[in-house]
């Protein structure tokens, strides 16, 4: 698992007093083993639990809706309610049949996940959750559909999920005991010569936009807008996430620094809020709940059910930097690691460049950086200082994988024939999948043992401050390798793409950040109480622990660091401060307003802290 897909640390410690800092130098001194999600939501909520005041219902309970109830509803969606059974019922049955061979086969294929109801892409989280099937889903193809289960759910008074593809590492599209509302089959696209949010045509000119369900992945939307369309859409490095979340989540992409993130290229969204109201959410029209969607998080203020963002003139080229170095020894690696963070300080801050540089734990710096509007030699010159310095380093450092510029016309990117012809990501191999359905290795099922991820201020990069944040890093990989997301921080962006993502929910904190770093680690897909198949509780405690320590030290440089709410710490003791800083209470007021009755919860969402860990309880409010 390569660790710059799951990065972080998982902390179990608690409390809310406790500041970034002594949270995770806590963290890196003992693993608490035995945290269990419900105890963690008796410590976390408000600082002491208070009486129940409402539950959601049941299976068995007696306001369950009787099987009259359920065919009314079934019904209503056109016959889309599905009786929600996982696929690994088939390894309960015997855990090392063929049929369960054939169901962790699939597991390793994320179109197979996406397109199974009962299953997640991420299977679980080390003393924090294990992914669940609903009791009930509504395969929604329409937003009547999505309008129907939204209606059911609260006239019942149910536990609601909301799952596309179900790319979530903190477990928000699962839950036991619940009723699923599943979007993957709402993916129709549409591209815009000129769009006019409704009800802006006087205040915004027409523009280029494609207008997209919230179940489209990304490599499919990029074959529809760059191959076949000639545009850019700012979506993510990941192919098989869905558009949906990925843009209430923020949502950072390789060109992030040139282009924002998806939720600043939001333009409208069509939402089912929880009395069962179809809105337009634009600039002009509902405008709280627009900025809401735009990095607030999903699931927590309805159903998106529709999504136009804008897109924008292709630059000739798009690009890509490789390359592995070894230091010799832990002194040549420090020295390397100074080195680097000068040439990026001075090179690569600026709208062209992001992506990823890892920092192992064996002495190895791992370049996978991309570009765009560069042609090949333009990128060569520019890494040609850094790449000499090493070359010229003798014994201390040796390239063991030689440097690769490739650059190539942007309207190639992601197009499939070429894709498939460079050898460019995975195959899905199920008989009769489209050619387009490429995928990364990265991107396949993984049970997490901890997560944890920091933006690192731009004012690390001074030369007074380099020296610091070299060490800290150094000091960091010591424990568990550190990636540095350069796209994932504006600091270094074009003025635009910063006025953008200034106008979203998302921590401003980005804004500053010349990266986040990420921390992490996990094992291949695994289910707690599966013979055969059950995560490695030793070894997962082990890294977790790893991982807080690494955190730790990246935390005496930046200690009121911020953190991406789609890539964090389950255990995130002060989330609404790391994920959102001073947008919280604007962000808690529109979810006051568009879901007061809180029929739309998920962990460490907005007004979470309200409700029991599970989302079954009301504990504050309403």
């Amino acid at each position: 698992m390569a660790d710059w897909k799951v990065p972080g640390a998982a902390v179990a410690v608690v409390g809310s007093a406790m500041n970034r800092r002594s949270v995770l130098k806590s963290a890196a001194a003992a693993l608490l083993p035995g945290l269990a999600p419900r105890a963690f939501a008796a410590a976390t909520v408000g600082g002491a639990a208070s009486k129940p005041r409402s539950s959601r219902v049941r299976p068995g309970d007696p306001a369950w809706p009787a099987a009259t109830d359920w065919e009314r509803l079934r019904q209503q969606v056109g016959g889309r309610l599905i009786a929600v059974q996982s696929p690994l019922h088939r390894c309960r049955d015997d855990p090392v049949g063929l049929a369960c061979d054939d169901v962790f086969a699939g597991l390793r294929n994320p179109y197979y996940v996406a397109d199974e109801v009962g299953l997640t892409q991420t299977t679980g989280w080390l003393n924090a959750w294990t992914s669940q099937p609903s009791v009930y889903a509504v395969a929604a193809k329409t937003t009547g559909d999505v309008v129907a289960g939204v209606n059911f759910a609260r006239e019942h008074n149910l536990r609601l999920v909301v799952k596309g593809v179900g790319h979530s590492f903190l477990g928000t599209s699962s839950a036991p005991d619940s009723l699923l509302i599943w979007t993957r089959h709402m993916d129709a696209t549409t591209l815009h010569d000129a769009f006019a949010p409704q009800g802006c045509a006087a205040l915004q000119p027409a523009q280029p936009a494609v207008t997209v369900g919230p179940g489209e992945i990304w490599t499919h939307l990029y074959n529809a807008v760059t191959t076949h369309g000639g545009r850019y859409v700012q979506g993510g490095g990941c192919l098989t996430i869905g558009v949906g979340g990925f843009v209430q989540v923020g949502g950072f992409g390789s060109f992030s620094k040139n282009y924002g993130t998806a939720a600043a290229n939001l333009l409208e969204a069509e939402i089912v809020t929880a009395d069962g109201t179809v809105r337009i959410a634009n600039a002009c029209t509902n405008p709280d709940l627009f900025w809401a969607l735009k990095g607030g998080g999903g699931g927590t203020f309805g159903v998106v059910t529709r999504l136009t963002m804008r897109t924008h003139p292709l630059p000739q080229y798009f690009g890509s930097v490789f390359t592995m170095i070894q230091a010799s020894s832990d002194a040549a690696f420090r020295r390397l690691i100074g080195q680097f963070l000068i040439f990026y300080a001075d090179r690569l801050l600026n709208p062209h460049w992001g992506d990823v540089v890892r920092m192992r734990r064996d002495n190895v710096l791992v370049v996978e950086m991309s570009f765009q509007d560069l042609d090949r030699e333009r990128a060569q010159a520019v890494w040609q200082p850094f790449l000499g310095a090493v070359a010229a380093a003798g014994s201390d450092l040796d390239f063991t994988i030689a440097p690769r510029v490739v650059a190539m016309p942007a309207r190639q990117m992601w197009d499939p024939t070429h894709m498939r012809a460079r050898n460019a990501g995975l195959v899905d191999d199920r008989p009769g999948a489209p050619a387009e359905n490429l995928y990364w290795e990265d991107e396949r099922s993984a049970f997490l043992y901890g997560l944890e991820s920091l933006w690192l201020p731009r004012s690390l990069l001074q030369p007074d401050a380099r020296e610091r944040l070299a060490d800290a890093l150094f000091a960091a990989t010591r424990h568990r390798p550190v990636a540095l997301h350069f796209q994932k921080g504006l600091g270094g962006a074009s003025a635009e793409a910063a006025a953008a993502v200034r106008d979203t929910a998302t921590n401003p904190a980005v804004l500053d950040a010349f990266a986040l770093a990420m921390i992490g680690g996990g094992e291949p897909p695994a289910f707690a109480g599966l013979p055969g198949h059950e995560p490695d509780l030793d070894a997962g405690r082990k890294q977790a622990s790893a991982i807080g320590a690494a955190a730790a030290e990246l935390s005496k440089v930046a200690p009121d660091a911020g953190a991406y709410v789609a890539e964090s710490s389950f255990f995130e003791p002060e989330w609404q401060r790391a994920y959102w800083g001073e947008n919280y209470a604007k962000l808690l007021a529109a979810k006051k307003k568009y879901d007061p009755s809180g029929l739309f919860v998920v962990h460490h969402g907005v007004g979470s802290e309200e409700w029991s860990a599970d989302g079954f309880t009301r504990i504050v409010g309403p």
